[in-house]
């Protein structure tokens, strides 16, 4: 399955990251062609092109009822993002962080998946951006990444207390149900399973009989369905949790066809070890940290920038829009 590649735009196009800006000094317009300023991060424009383009792709993405309650709200936004992801490029300059040309090379090549060079630049287009554009996209925020990985992920410690101190407070999240692994048969008529369960009844063996007569995809797995929990499959899987390990079930009709199952083992409910989830603990601890000094830091460096925005002309945006 693809990764969707206007959602693979839309992510490599903007930051997301809302500042507050007000427009100061905006005279009246003179009539050029370049493209008209929509704002100034320290002296650097962004145009109503960019503008325009970066609001394509997430109208593409997210379709135009995601947006249709209120535009003006989501020109704002969008227009927010741009001015932060502004700051980051500047800041990137200043610290002279560098992305190889095989980095890109590297980021646009999984992007892009399997896709056909014709159908991906279609793709492109549909969303306002040429091939071109869309590398500088992702050679931009590849450097945003860097930046951040060297500003704040590799600051990060989390200590062995507060690894504790997480399991104990939330002993609740690490709670195991009870699992069952089991294997199915499925065939398509309840005479072919009555006389299928007769033989698993009297000794036959269920894989092979799975592999052999069962309709079901995982036939090719001898009817492994592996580990699941009560509710994670359609109900009348709920069966397999009412029998013992090495047990083979009644035969159960479903909307896919009639099943015998064999439980092959079943765990008991119980709480994970520390051991067991320390590692996870660890990450979810460590994503937390950098998001908040990620956002406090951003914060800082929006507080320094002189960010002016013509709301006019945004405004007058939505009014063309919206006619």
């Amino acid at each position: 399955m693809f990764l969707s590649v206007t959602k693979v735009l839309c992510l490599f196009l903007l930051t997301p990251f809302i500042i507050p800006v007000l427009w100061g000094g905006c005279g009246r317009e003179r009539p050029s062609t370049k493209p008209a300023i929509l704002a100034m991060v320290n002296g650097e424009a962004i145009t109503i092109d960019e503008f325009n383009v970066a609001f394509k792709a997430i109208i593409t993405e997210e379709g135009p009822q995601t947006h249709s309650g209120d535009l003006k709200t989501s020109r704002k936004d969008i227009l927010d993002q741009l001015i932060e992801k502004k700051v980051l490029l500047q800041e990137v300059k200043h610290k002279g962080i560098q992305v190889s040309e095989e980095e890109v090379r590297m980021a646009i090549q999984q992007m892009k998946g399997d896709y056909p060079e014709t159908e991906f630049n279609e793709l492109l287009k549909s969303s306002g951006l040429t091939p071109e554009r869309w590398k500088l996209d992702v050679t931009e925020n590849l450097l945003i990444d860097k930046l951040i990985e060297n500003t704040i992920t590799r600051t990060l410690k989390v200590s062995e207390e507060e690894i504790k101190s997480y399991y104990q407070k939330h002993r609740a999240e690490f709670e195991k149900k009870e699992e069952v692994r089991a294997r199915q048969i499925v065939v398509a008529t309840e005479g072919e399973a009555k006389t299928l369960h007769q033989q698993l009844l009297a000794g036959a063996n269920f894989i092979e009989l799975a592999t052999e007569k069962s309709v079901s995809p995982d036939r090719a797995n001898g009817g492994d369905l592996g580990y699941f929990t009560k509710g994670q499959m359609p109900e009348e899987f709920d069966i397999v949790f009412t029998l013992k390990a090495n047990t083979i079930s009644p035969i159960v009709k479903s909307p896919y066809g009639y099943h015998i199952f064999k439980v092959e083992e079943k765990r008991a409910p119980r709480f994970q070890s520390l051991a067991e989830v320390r590692g996870t603990i660890q990450q979810q601890l460590t994503n937390d940290k950098e998001d908040r000094l990620r956002t406090q830091w951003i914060k800082e460096l929006k507080s320094k920038a002189d960010i002016q925005v013509n709301s006019t002309l945004l405004l007058r945006q939505d009014e063309t829009k919206n006619e």
